[in-house]
């Protein structure tokens, strides 16, 4: 060894090499204080590399981004892993920063001569900054999206320089592909290729100066870097490896939120380590918001800049700068008040929390579709043409208005149409059978009163006089006659069938047959709530499928419009086949007039 050891110094001298850096004096002897700089170099080197990997899968379009992200985390060998170790790699770079700044500026590092180092150490913290901001877009998922919408508007806000920078950023005047070929520019390239720069300048100035001993060292104590102050190092870089391999583990990767849509709503919130300013937004008049999102950084900022100048006393203890570190110690409480504030406003929020759960919901759900295969037009032609995704959507644009599902669309006493709430299942049918006026029936439409009961005795004496309720026989063969019709049976010749004619071709129609009552405004009940029902009723509800012909528009004014006239055909078959599987797997509505 020690002559493979010469053979090899000869050609490349590497024992000098080593020797400046492991012979490195370290005044007052090595201490735990100074690890925080090679901890941050040891993070800065694991998003190198794993930046590097993952970006021989990324593919930065808008169309397939999130697409690629997916694979990594879902396919590559290992993929999983390397996402977490960047993912959680560059928060971990976050808190070093913090832990460095607070160490140096205890220890009046920035002092006289080692200013060009601390304004050096400032812009290193700029650009991680800039990495955070930069990487938080390009896995193009629900929650990157927004939130650099968010931030890009605020910077679109600055008074004469604020839409030209908006657009600089967001490469015109939507949100697309530039946008994300511009951001991935700046994450890849430009900001790593200032950051190597920068951070050789600030090592070779920290070798050119050495370490700052704390006020109480002995100033004629010194040692090498190498044994005790390089076992340290390794100590602690071994110890954040292992939290960021544990967190990767227990996490399966990093996060994935449903592909980014901008037609969708989505609760956007920053990384933790933004919200105390997003916090602090809230406290401040909209179109005031660039000066507290912009401003306020720019102060501290510029304070920190001045902090080595500021500093001139002979007394280099923390105590004699008090009143020139007082000012950040305010900064941090604040900060982390502020984000405390935040989480636990969230935690309580019942709006915000409900909003996590169906944005978590729909991620899982893009995954699963995902796994199943994702078209070249991207993972949001996948999502349009799912039904449990698109059909939610339609329904809420162009449904809840009026009719209620589930949980979505007006209360009982303000809806104008049914609730559709387990609408054709045997429930349903058999609620209108009982108490057809219910307010969750028709209880607030013009169809009000036009059907009777056929389990309740009439108001009206005379009538009362006279009626039958029907029979439990009777009434389970018409449940299961319309239950058939719903799934698509048409159930001829049942006894159900036989107690319709009887019952209800006075006011409906079955077949087509005019019913006894030519006037009447009831449904057609051959096929009724199947899919082709469905689909009849929401392209032209007064087309004659369902209803009779023209009597929708002419008698029952408000009733709803044929959204054959709004609706592409594919949504207009997505919804209706959503609905007819959704509407009757959900219970039925109590609600009483």
């Amino acid at each position: 060894m020690s002559r493979l050891g010469d053979w090899l110094d000869e050609r490349t001298g590497h024992r000098k090499l080593l020797a400046e850096a492991l012979d490195e004096p370290v005044r007052g002897g090595a201490r735990w204080a100074y690890v925080w700089g090679s901890a941050l170099t040891l993070s800065f080197l694991v998003q190198a590399v794993t930046g590097w990997l993952l970006m021989t899968v990324y593919q930065p379009s808008a169309t397939t981004a999130w697409s690629s992200v997916w694979y990594v985390q879902n396919r590559v060998s290992w993929g999983f892993v390397v996402r977490g170790l960047h993912h959680f790699g560059a928060q971990a770079m976050v808190v070093l920063l913090v832990a460095h700044l607070g160490q140096t500026a205890i220890y009046g590092a920035y002092r006289r001569p080692r200013e060009m180092n601390w304004l050096l150490g400032l812009v290193l913290m700029g650009l991680t900054l800039g990495f955070a901001l930069t990487g938080y877009l390009l896995p193009w998922d629900q929650k990157g999206y927004w939130a650099t919408r968010v931030a890009t508007n605020i910077a679109g806000s600055v008074p004469l320089v604020g839409p030209s920078l908006q657009r600089l950023l967001v490469g015109g005047s939507d949100y697309g592909h530039l946008t994300l070929t511009r951001f991935y520019g700046l994450h890849v390239a430009l900001l790593p290729a200032a950051l190597v720069l920068v951070l050789a300048a600030h090592v070779a100035l920290f070798r050119r100066h050495g370490v700052t001993p704390p006020a109480d060292a002995n100033p004629e104590k010194t040692e090498p870097f190498y044994p005790r102050q390089l076992g340290k190092d390794l100590v602690v870089g071994l110890a954040i490896l292992g939290v960021l391999f544990a967190l990767t583990l227990r996490e399966h990767g990093a996060p994935l939120d449903a592909p980014a849509d901008p037609s969708s709503d989505y609760p956007a919130r920053p990384e933790w380590y933004f919200l105390a300013l997003f916090e602090l937004l809230k406290f401040v008049p909209g179109h005031l918001e660039w000066i507290a999102a912009l401003g306020l950084p720019l102060v501290l900022g510029g304070y920190l800049v001045a902090l080595p100048f500021l500093d001139r006393g002979a007394d280099a203890r923390p105590s004699a700068r008090l009143r020139l570190l007082a000012p950040l110690a305010l900064v941090a409480l604040g900060g982390a008040g502020l984000t405390w504030r935040s989480m636990s406003n969230d935690s309580a929020d019942p709006a915000f929390l409900a909003a996590r759960r169906v944005a978590e919901e729909r991620a899982e759900h893009a995954s699963k579709l995902a796994d199943k295969g994702i078209p070249p037009a991207g993972p949001l032609a996948m999502l349009a043409s799912d039904p449990a995704t698109r059909g939610p959507q339609l329904f809420a644009k162009h449904c809840a208005s009026c009719h209620r599902l589930g949980d979505v669309g007006p209360a009982a006493d303000k809806a104008s149409a049914p609730d559709l709430s387990g609408w054709g299942s045997r429930a349903w049918v058999a609620a209108l059978l009982d108490d057809p006026d219910a307010i969750h029936l028709f209880g607030r439409t013009a169809m009000k009163g036009m059907m009777p009961s056929f389990k309740r005795a009439p108001a009206d004496e005379t009538e009362a006089a006279t009626f039958k309720p029907l029979s439990s026989a009777d009434e389970t063969a018409i449940v299961d006659f319309l239950e058939a019709q719903a799934r698509g049976d048409s159930a001829k010749g049942s006894e159900g069938e036989k107690q319709v004619k009887q019952r209800c071709t006075t006011c409906h129609r079955l077949d087509g047959e005019e019913p006894l009552d030519p006037e009447s405004l009831a449904p057609e009940l051959r096929g009724w709530a199947s899919l082709a029902w469905t689909h009849a009723q929401i392209a032209s509800p007064g087309g004659g499928k369902t209803y009779p012909a023209g009597v929708m528009s002419e008698k029952l004014e408000g009733h709803m419009p044929a959204f054959a006239e709004t609706l592409e055909p594919k949504d207009l078959d997505l919804l209706a086949g959503w609905l007819h599987d959704t509407a009757s797997r959900l219970p039925v509505a109590t609600s009483k007039p």
